[in-house]
Order: C-alpha cells, then structure tokens, then sequence
C-alpha cells in the first residue's frame, strides 16, 4: 500500500471540510508530529494505521487478514473524525493535516511494524468512538 491509498479518505476529508479563513491560516504554526500532545499524536497514529490495514483488506494483502475486517465505511469516518479534531484543535488547515498524514506514513513505512504494535490499541480506539 502506498501513500496514494491514504489520499482517498485525506480527499473526502477535503471536500467536507470547510474552507479555512485567511487569517487562520498565517497563525498557524509548522506542523511535526513532535508538537502533536499524546493523544493527539495517538489518535492520527491509529487514523493512518487503520486507513493502512482497510487499504490492505481491500487489496487482498495478507498484512490486512491479522486484523478484523476494518469496513471501508468506518475507517473513513475514524480518519476524517480524527483529521477534522486536530484541525479544530490546533487550528491546522488542511495542507497541514496532509503534512501531518505523510509524515505518519513515514514513518510506518520506516517501521512497519509499529502498525502490528499498535493496533490493539488503535481498534479500541476506534470502538470507543463508536465506529
């Protein structure tokens, strides 16, 4: 799965959101996923995490069978729930949540199995949330 299977949900995301206002957009602050807090960095963690296995599942890739199956549905509403919560947050717009997604990616596809690791955690999440 390539960064091109997150994008899909990343452009839902975009048409949904509204525009952000000019001004927002000269205060915000650069993005690194090091000024995220814990839970925000938890929760973007688990959107692309489970956004990966869904691509996965969809694709036939064994990497997705080790997981419940993760509806298309659902993965999507967790990522654009989650992507709308750190706009909110910390007043991103949406080239920033992008930034941020990518730098995620990254760093999954540097260690690979940090997404086996976590998900446990990230399915709970999800759950909670009600999806």
């Amino acid at each position: 799965m390539t960064m091109l299977s997150i994008i899909a949900p990343l452009a839902l995301f975009a048409q949904a959101a509204p525009p952000a206002d000019e001004t927002a957009l000269e205060a915000a602050e650069p993005v690194s996923l090091e000024t995220l807090d814990l839970e925000q960095a938890a929760a973007l963690r688990c959107a692309v995490a489970i956004a990966l296995v869904n691509g996965w599942q969809k694709d036939g890739d064994e990497r997705g069978a080790a997981y419940p199956a993760q509806p298309e549905e659902g993965a999507r509403e967790f990522f654009v729930r989650t992507m709308a919560r750190l706009m909110d947050e910390r007043g991103l717009d949406r080239r920033a949540v992008f930034d941020l997604v990518a730098l995620q990616f990254n760093q999954f596809e540097e260690r690979p199995e940090t997404v086996e690791e976590i998900m446990p955690a990230c399915l709970m999440m999800k759950r909670s949330a009600g999806l």
